[in-house]
């Protein structure tokens, strides 16, 4: 059974429509939708699985999320006001 049901995410991730190139945090927010229809959609033996999937995709785009607010204070604190 989890042969096939790893068999057929492969699948599914090749027939996905390719997700944008350069925005990482794009990338990450569909791979939490994604994760959160596992969950709503796992069989009672694979709950834990789809839990520990959600629980990597939410610590990533919340890495991401700080990663990139830190980067924005860094740009904003280096910019200077031109009159």
């Amino acid at each position: 059974m989890l042969l096939y049901l790893l068999n057929k995410a492969k699948r599914h991730l090749e027939e996905s429509p390719a997700l944008p190139a350069g925005n990482e945090v794009d990338r990450a927010q569909m791979e939490l939708a994604i994760a959160w229809q596992h969950f709503n959609h796992a069989e009672p033996a694979f709950v834990d699985a789809a839990i520990y999937r959600l629980n990597a995709a939410e610590q990533a785009y919340s890495t991401l999320l700080k990663e990139q607010k830190i980067s924005f204070r860094e740009r904003s604190h280096h910019l200077e006001i031109v009159q």
